[in-house]
């Protein structure tokens, strides 16, 4: 639990700061920054988020880059795959890339690091879509944080999910009424007026860790079906990415989708306290 409430400061920051940045271990994951593997230095894997990435040495696994520029120099070595979304790659003849090179080119309509005033230029279907972009590079970053910090319980909350997702959709709802219930007991006492913040930030934190768990266990369902495997953070960006998307079917997408998909990670992340219990 000591984890779960240093996750959950984390995100604190990262909700006000606009430049958040951590290595964990060997991974480098920076969120509305620039990043620069040096030669001769090596990393795990590279991360940027809303910022540009520059490679002069080696990346022994995969380069996931959103929104930014991402430049190869001459000598440099990417032992897995490199995903960019909405981002440019400037790649040198000689840089060595062992895996796939995947881009996902995004509509012009939706800039990145667009001024206030060109912010409102292009009416509100613009403003729409860009507030929605922003959310979803929240949660992707959030996403990967998470894998970063909490590997193995966001991954006993997936192995949940793969193995009993109907139940915990059913115990996701559960739970959801038992919050909402012990949010109000605590309300009409003393002692639970003091402690409603910190029962808020928990379930709040649940809410999140359980809508990333579902997106990881899309995402490597995806991948899984074409025969693919990719690091957790790598599941997890394409599944934010797909449910993201499927939210924006009419109807469908943010009445049945969202919520089962809510609900089912919701109950995994209690019923297993937060992946601590497998």
């Amino acid at each position: 639990m000591k984890r779960i409430f240093s996750l959950a400061l984390l995100i604190a920051l990262l909700l006000v700061s606009a430049d958040y940045a951590i290595a964990a271990g060997r991974d480098i994951i920076k969120i509305g920054s620039n990043a620069e593997v040096a030669k001769d230095v090596t990393v795990k894997d590279l991360v940027v988020i809303d910022g540009d990435a520059a490679v002069y040495g080696r990346v022994e696994n995969s380069v996931v880059v959103i929104g930014g520029k991402l430049t190869l120099g001459p000598v440099s070595y990417i032992g897995g795959e490199i995903v960019t979304i909405g981002s440019t790659v400037d790649k040198a003849p000689s840089a060595v890339v062992a895996g796939k090179m995947t881009n996902v080119d995004v509509p012009s309509c939706i800039p990145f690091g667009m001024s206030l005033k060109n912010f409102f230029k292009g009416g509100w279907v613009v403003v729409w879509a860009t507030i929605s972009l922003m959310v979803l590079l929240g949660f992707l970053g959030l996403s990967v944080l998470i894998a970063a910090l909490i590997p193995e319980h966001i991954g006993n909350v997936v192995g949940v999910l793969e193995r009993s997702f109907a139940s915990m959709f059913l115990w996701g709802i559960l739970w959801a009424f038992i919050s909402g219930l012990a949010l109000v007991l605590l309300a009409i006492t003393i002692i639970g007026i003091i402690l409603i913040p910190l029962a808020i930030i928990l379930i709040t934190l649940a809410w999140i860790i359980g809508y990333i768990a579902s997106a990881i266990l899309i995402g490597k369902s995806v991948l899984a079906y074409f025969k693919r495997t990719a690091p957790v953070f790598v599941d997890a960006v394409l599944g934010v990415a797909l449910l993201f998307l499927a939210t924006l079917l009419p109807i469908i997408g943010p009445l049945v989708i969202k919520p089962i998909f809510l609900f089912a990670g919701f109950g995994a992340v209690l019923t297993t306290r937060f992946g601590t219990k497998r």
